[in-house]
């Protein structure tokens, strides 16, 4: 499909704009008067409201496909909105000083931005015309430079204004879209997807409960195991921001390379790159060199894109004929409930539990 790199340039400034709201939230919330242990449970709240709005979107999605051109208008709408309310935030908070002023543009853009995900991703499976997940490559690829990118723009971005790089993110928003609203809207009509010779699939709730239990994984080491590894191993935590992409460098790389046995069934996959991911957390912890430490992150985050790939590939199968949105939805919703369980955890005391450099801007990022 050539409307990919569009999707991915979207799913990438989608993802930048989480980054930068996490960034920047301790401040805007003390701007607004709000104690510095409320932020965890902000970002909880989005993340919650993220669960809802992916599957709802998901569901719609189905509902307009059959009018892409209608859908295209929607899409492009809701991301527009989701543009004006991230740029609201600080305009708002500055302004007034009010926790509504923060809280109220922050859920809407939130909501708004599921128009960003599920949808794209059900587009892109009913197109796909096979069930190897090559095509969510693309998507995925978007979201793996904006966190890869994150360490490095908590340094630059720190002590600057909020509203100038809201502003450059809002305007990136509208400029996608623009683009998604087009490029949805000339689609071409789904095909059928090739049998992938698979005579077994699990159940949706299977497969859910499985992609739960291995993002909870995921989301746990990245944002607070993985900063006392590498502390552990003799780097300094004012040195982190180096060596912290190197799971997102190995996911990245991962999805630009193409994935090996992308032949085999899409289930046998999933069980495959859930066992490596399980073996390169494993070995995580059993390291301690830096650069023994690096190249381990770096293979769990290869097992990571191998195991979405195939984890959309099965849910794209799961969601023929016409049930693509609620599966790809809920499958974005079950990322984020990881992203819940572990906010929870932080909100629980986790980060002393793990170690002080857990406590950085690492775990407000998003799964």
């Amino acid at each position: 499909m050539s409307r990919l790199p569009v999707f991915a340039a979207a799913q990438f400034v989608m993802s930048l704009s989480w980054v930068a709201y996490a960034i920047f939230l301790p401040a805007l919330a003390q701007k607004a008067g709000l104690a510095k242990t409320a932020v965890v449970w902000l970002l909880l709240v989005d993340q919650m409201v993220f669960m809802v709005a992916d599957v709802l979107a998901g569901i719609f999605s189905d509902r307009m496909d059959g009018v892409l051109q209608k859908w295209g208008r929607v899409l492009g709408l809701l991301t527009g909105a989701s543009a004006l309310a991230l740029l609201a935030i600080p305009l708002l908070v500055d302004a007034t000083g009010a926790v509504p002023a923060l809280v109220v543009p922050a859920l809407i853009w939130v909501a708004c931005s599921a128009a960003l995900r599920a949808p794209l991703f059900a587009l892109v499976g009913k197109r796909a015309g096979s069930n190897t997940g090559k095509a969510f490559r693309w998507l995925l690829l978007g979201n793996g430079f904006a966190l890869a990118g994150a360490p490095y723009l908590a340094i630059v971005l720190k002590g600057s204004a909020p509203l100038d790089s809201f502003a450059i993110i809002s305007a990136g928003l509208v400029l996608c879209a623009v683009l998604v609203m087009r490029s949805v809207a000339g689609a071409s009509p789904a095909s059928a997807s090739t049998p992938d010779g698979d005579a077994f699939y699990p159940s949706g709730m299977t497969l859910l409960a499985a992609v739960l239990c291995a993002a909870l994984a995921i989301q746990v080491h990245n944002a607070l195991n993985a900063g006392p590894l590498y502390v552990r191993g003799g780097v300094a935590a004012t040195e982190l921001h180096w060596w912290m992409p190197a799971f997102w460098a190995g996911f990245n790389l991962a999805l630009i390379v193409p994935a090996p046995w992308r032949t085999w069934p899409a289930t046998r996959r999933v069980a495959l790159f859930a066992a490596f991911v399980g073996l390169a957390l494993v070995a995580c912890v059993a390291l301690t060199l830096p650069v023994a430490q690096a190249l381990s992150q770096a293979l769990a985050g290869v097992a990571w894109a191998w195991l979405l790939c195939a984890t959309f590939a099965t849910a794209n199968a799961l969601g023929r004929p016409a049930r693509h949105g609620p599966m790809n939805g809920s499958v974005h919703a079950a990322l984020a409930g990881a992203a819940v369980m572990r906010l929870a955890l932080v909100a629980g005391g986790a980060t002393q539990a793990f170690g002080s450099t857990s406590s950085s801007c690492q775990w407000r990022l998003p799964r």
